[in-house]
């Protein structure tokens, strides 16, 4: 059989559209979540009655929509692999954008009482299950339409607009904080949030255009769907799902550490103001987007594995390296551990290496569920959990250590994992 090392396909308009429509969305989609967790603190202020653990609250509050993605992703996932990728991507947009949009007319606790907290966590929970079903649906779109050859190189877009769109709403949120100031509280974060409006309405615009991919349609005319993709995801494909689930919670817990916790956590602890600290994790995540479609591209030539463990290799042995020079007081040497976190999370999320784990017919569940598992349980809390393991110890390297942690299960986790970049995208799994 030729193999993708063999035959190279080159890009065709209908897969150029559909890397353009998933990407853009895509990065709306992490826009609207980058800014709460950069004006976390302001807008626990404004909707919450002020009390002496502001920090600890806003990021309790981040953690929520991240505990209900696996719900986004089962629902949703399972939706695509019954009724289509690009039906999901219509829908997880326009809830996305809505839910980011209202935020930003949201009355504060001191207009409307209890009822603007209960209100804004319900939004949040809004945006958590539309992100649970983007992560899984938007990298299977991404990856079955690309052309062969390439399917590493297309999974790496969906990393890499996943860094854009947070770089610009740690941007926004960074350039309102130096410009408002002090007014910040009162109306200016609003601004962040109104503007997901445009953005998302012209991703909703390009996804409603876009085709379906040849995969599913092949199902469709195989009649080959499943009726019960979470049994048999659990039944036939455990495996796969532990392995997956690894190596994204490393990935996830490495940015939610370097780039939400550490730019607010240095804002507060020291003399770093905060807009400084957001724009050296615009830095980062500039160069994570960079280094996604490199090492993308990369992993079509080489294989995924090399590059996935040399990725996670790399967070494992800088963690505590990166935490000492962010804590050193000098705004260089937190940009470069910015970087240096940016370029090893680039390649430890492959999500072309995570949709070839599963078959055609439970895809979308399958790199869903296992992308909100781990991103809910370990990567959504990290902000929590760093906090808590630095209150209780006092030791600012505690959260690095954490990533070390879960970076060697990961490591492990990777090492069992068979080459899937030269084989045909089928229906069969690589990991039962």
């Amino acid at each position: 059989m030729t193999t993708s090392r063999e035959t190279r396909v080159a890009h065709t308009p209908v897969s150029r559209r559909a890397l353009v429509a998933a990407c853009i969305g895509n990065a709306v989609e992490w826009y609207d979540f980058a800014i709460y967790g950069a004006l976390g603190t302001v807008i626990v202020a404004v909707f919450f009655p002020l009390d002496d653990h502001v920090l600890l609250s806003a990021f309790a509050l981040y953690g929520a929509a991240f505990l209900v993605r696996p719900i986004g992703a089962v629902v949703l996932g399972r939706r695509g692999d019954s009724h289509g990728r690009q039906r999901v991507l219509v829908l997880v947009i326009a809830l996305m954008t809505g839910a980011t949009a209202v935020v930003g007319v949201l009355p504060s606790y001191a207009a409307i009482g209890v009822a603007a907290p209960v209100a804004l966590v319900l939004l949040r929970v809004a945006q958590g299950l539309a992100a649970g079903g983007e992560l899984g649906v938007a990298a299977v779109f991404l990856v079955e339409h690309a052309p062969r050859g390439r399917r590493g190189l297309y999974g790496a877009w969906h990393t890499a607009t996943l860094a854009l769109g947070l770089a610009s709403g740690l941007l926004v949120a960074g350039l309102l904080t130096g410009l408002a100031g002090d007014d910040l509280a009162g109306g200016w974060w609003r601004v962040a949030f109104l503007l997901a409006l445009p953005l998302g309405l012209v991703g909703l615009y390009l996804r409603r255009r876009v085709a379906e991919t040849p995969e599913f349609v092949r199902l469709q005319r195989t009649e080959a769907l499943v009726s019960r993709p979470i049994r048999a995801l659990w039944t036939r494909h455990r495996h796969g799902l532990r392995a997956g689930f690894a190596v994204i919670a490393a990935g996830s817990l490495t940015f939610n550490t370097f780039f939400v916790f550490m730019p607010n956590h240095l804002a507060h602890t020291t003399s770093m103001t905060l807009p400084s600290a957001l724009l050296t994790a615009v830095v980062g995540l500039l160069c994570a987007a960079l280094a996604a479609v490199t090492l993308g591209r990369l992993s079509d030539r080489v294989g995924r594995r090399p590059v996935v463990l040399t990725s996670v290799a790399a967070l494992v042995l800088c963690a505590v390296p990166m935490s000492l020079a962010a804590h050193s007081g000098s705004l260089l040497a937190l940009t470069l551990a910015q970087v240096v976190a940016g370029i090893a999370i680039g390649g430890t999320l492959s999500a072309s290496m995570l949709a070839e784990m599963f078959p055609a017919d439970l895809r979308a569940t399958g790199l869903g569920l296992t992308a909100g598992l781990s991103t809910a349980l370990v990567g959504g809390t990290a902000p929590l959990v760093d906090q808590v393991l630095f209150l209780a110890t006092g030791f600012e390297e505690a959260p690095a250590l954490y990533v070390v942690v879960v970076g060697c299960l990961a490591l492990a986790a990777a090492r069992s994992w068979p080459e899937t970049a030269f084989q045909e995208l089928d229906h069969r799994s690589r990991l039962e």
